[in-house]
């Protein structure tokens, strides 16, 4: 009886009711290395569903690296896993699939006896030693509000266990790490894919491939959860991440994103502000063995910017310059200024020493 009190005050302190009836929604909008553009409920706790399945997937792929398993391991399933419910592959009784197969139908269809058998193999035969390794990492990325009890985000009554939770915040945290992972992505984005060489094929659960340059992460939902979704998006030369917890249906939810999306490209781009090579300025000298030296972009230099900030440029040069000039002397500045503001400033040093020549 305790077990379900706790159980259900978890259900009812993670969701509240809008004037509609429906589920508040949680979102927040970031770049790929981090910087916040929009949070909404950053930190409110919700059902994660099958978003949970991207720290299965990040864990098994640490698993290869690190040489304890390989994509073409065959895993052996166990019956009791391959019978598992809710979104599913079709599994014979004693079945065997690639770790590759596996990582496919968990990244792309959210099959979940795909997230479990993951976990049993990777967790050396116990998936309750798996999720404690998902807590363990959720831990080290600062995932402070999460708590998992499944690899795959089924709901209590499937599992007999809890609930696993996150906020808009942690599953940002845990996406920037995934879409570090090309060979996840990669698969991420296929919108319909096969395995078992080619004899089982299976369509992506997320509808908002190729849209506003949306090409992954992972999507979930049960009833207790509503429909969630961690997105990535690449374009105008930018990377962006967007999670949605919470939402009352697929359609909202995916409208909410586009929406963000959309108004976001219309108002900011990435911006070369100085690209590497590109001369900044040429300096006179008198009386030296060269009559003048350019100066050229060290590296490039590129900000998110919105589209309406004013960019200058500002050079200040020595005036009336003679030689002899030592190497390392300062000649001139260069300044980059954004709505005014300095943004770079860089001194122009001579690189190379100037000998005097002539009567000067």
């Amino acid at each position: 009886m305790k077990k379900l009190i706790v159980g259900l005050y978890l259900i009812i302190s993670i969701f509240s009711f809008g004037e509609e009836g429906g589920r508040t929604i949680s979102k927040l909008l970031g770049t790929s290395k981090g910087k916040l553009i929009n949070v909404v409920d950053g930190d409110k706790v919700y059902p994660l569903a099958s978003v949970t399945k991207m720290m299965t997937i990040l864990l098994t792929y640490e698993a290869i690296e690190n040489g304890k398993i390989s994509m073409d391991d065959m895993v052996d399933i166990p019956t009791e896993i391959s019978k598992i419910g809710g979104s599913r592959i079709w599994m014979a009784k004693n079945d065997r699939l690639s770790v590759r197969d596996l990582i496919k139908a968990t990244a792309i269809y959210s099959a979940n006896n795909a997230a479990y058998s993951l976990a049993y193999y990777v967790g050396d035969g116990s998936v309750d030693k798996f999720v404690r390794m998902m807590n363990e990492k959720a831990k080290s990325l600062g995932m402070t509000n999460t708590v998992y009890y499944t690899p795959a985000g089924l709901p209590p009554h499937m599992t007999g266990t809890e609930m696993d939770v996150s906020t808009a915040n942690d599953i940002y945290k845990l996406s920037m790490v995934v879409l570090k992972n090309s060979d996840y992505m990669e698969i991420a984005s296929k919108k319909e894919d096969t395995i078992r060489n080619g004899q089982q094929n299976f369509k992506n659960r997320n509808k908002l491939l190729g849209k506003d340059g949306i090409y992954g992460i992972k999507t979930g939902h049960h009833d207790i959860a509503g429909y969630n979704i961690s997105i990535v998006s690449k374009k105008n030369g930018l990377t962006m991440i967007e999670i949605v917890l919470g939402a009352p249906d697929e359609a909202k939810r995916d409208k909410v994103v586009l929406e963000d999306l959309n108004n976001f490209y219309s108002n900011y781009s990435n911006k070369t502000l100085l690209a590497k090579g590109k001369k900044i300025a040429t300096i006179e000298i008198k009386g030296g063995e060269k009559q003048s030296v350019s100066f050229y972009s060290p590296k490039n230099f590129s900000k998110m910017l919105d589209n309406n900030v004013e960019i200058k440029n500002e050079v200040i040069l020595e005036k009336n310059l003679v030689a002899p000039i030592k190497a390392g002397t300062v000649v001139g500045e260069y300044k980059i200024l954004l709505d005014g503001e300095v943004y770079l400033k860089m001194n122009l040093i001579m690189k190379d020493p100037i000998e005097k020549v002539g009567l000067f």
